[in-house]
């Protein structure tokens, strides 16, 4: 027979489940950090896409264009 009781085992989950939590927290938290990294990526891809366009006298970037076209 296990020494362990229900009463054990119920208080080992909730522990574990809130090791999780802390864990799910810590991750979410990270991963928003990274988020204006992101942003500023595009923005920065989409300025140079605009800029290549209008050194090259186009209308519209080809990738702009390209991406419409597959919607």
């Amino acid at each position: 027979m296990s020494e362990r009781t229900v009463a054990d085992i119920r208080q080992e989950i909730a522990a574990e489940r809130q090791r999780l939590d802390d864990n799910l927290t810590a991750l979410e938290g990270e991963l928003l950090s990274g988020v204006p990294f992101v942003v500023g990526g595009v923005v920065a891809a989409a300025l140079l896409m605009v800029a290549t366009a209008r050194r090259r006298k186009r209308k519209w970037p080809t990738a702009i264009t390209l991406s419409w076209k597959l919607r």
